[in-house]
């Protein structure tokens, strides 16, 4: 029973990398300020949590009278959308994406502690490993577009705040749909705020640039984070990791394919220090029936 389960977490968390890879493709086919965008991907999200659990009873109506639904739940998931979406118009999506996705060390090193169990040698390992791997990356733009010191910066915030929106939903009890429309529902008043704070309303949006944010959020941004949830309750938040690791990879070639990017050596070096670093850190435990704590 419990190998089912994690099975099922497993291939929830397959569905959901399957989903972030798409993202920045889906992200460049769309002439939309990022939290606009992030506004009505929301909206979409929670449209479409309301849909699927419209039978179900309220059990989890509750989670959004704790401070951590406000703080680590709308925060985090709204940080991770600013911040990856405004990194996005600041460089190559390839990069910003292979740095973004930094996040699963961190948040394998954050559980780990939080377990009790300490920095591990192998996660530090692995982690010097991913970081050295992206050097050459981040310090190339001799090919591809160029890419800002502010674009890699808020690719590592969105990255943050994709660490302290999984520790919240890992720290939970499996959330109801009620539980996730509330969430994307506060997420798209909040970026419609920063929107409104911060940005232009766009001159010439298009119905293709309105059906596409819709679409990120009832895939990569709502379905994704429902599977992304599933799987943090049933399967190791370790094999999840590593699994994350091929959001960049997988993303990075879709956008090499439609032209977006470009093919080479610092890329493909980077390719083999976050996978590599994904190894090590995947050898430090033996392979397990039971959930990780």
């Amino acid at each position: 029973m419990t190998s089912t389960r994690t099975t099922a977490g497993l291939l929830a968390g397959l569905l959901t990398v399957t989903l972030w890879a798409s993202l920045p493709v889906l992200r460049d086919l769309i002439n939309l300020p990022p939290m606009l965008t992030a506004a009505v991907a929301m909206g979409a999200a929670a449209l479409m949590a309301q849909l699927m659990g419209w039978r179900g009873a309220p059990a989890g109506a509750a989670a959004w009278r704790r401070r951590k639904f406000w703080l680590m739940g709308v925060g985090g998931l709204t940080g991770a959308l600013y911040f990856y979406f405004s990194a996005l118009s600041k460089g190559d999506p390839a990069k910003i994406t292979l740095v973004t996705y930094l996040w699963p060390l961190g948040f394998m090193l954050v559980a780990d502690l939080l377990a009790g169990r300490g920095l591990r040698a192998r996660t530090l390992l692995g982690s010097a490993v991913a970081f050295a791997g992206l050097v050459p990356l981040v310090l190339s733009n001799a090919q591809g577009e160029p890419t800002s010191a502010l674009g890699y910066m808020q690719g590592m915030a969105s990255g943050a705040s994709w660490i302290m929106f999984s520790l919240y939903l890992r720290g939970r009890a499996a959330l109801s749909w009620v539980d996730y429309k509330h969430l994307f529902a506060v997420a798209a008043v909040a970026s419609w705020g920063l929107h409104r704070a911060f940005e232009t309303a766009p001159e010439h949006a298009t119905a293709m640039d309105w059906g596409v944010a819709a679409l990120i959020g009832i895939g990569p941004y709502g379905l994704a984070f429902i599977t992304w949830g599933y799987a943090l309750l049933r399967s190791s938040s370790t094999l999840l990791g590593v699994l994350t690791y091929f959001v960049p990879v997988m993303s990075s070639v879709l956008l090499i394919l439609v032209g977006r990017a470009a093919f080479s050596l610092p890329l493909v070096i980077a390719f083999v220090g976050v996978l590599g670093s994904a190894v090590i850190t995947q050898m430090k435990r033996r392979p397990q029936g039971a959930v990780s704590s």
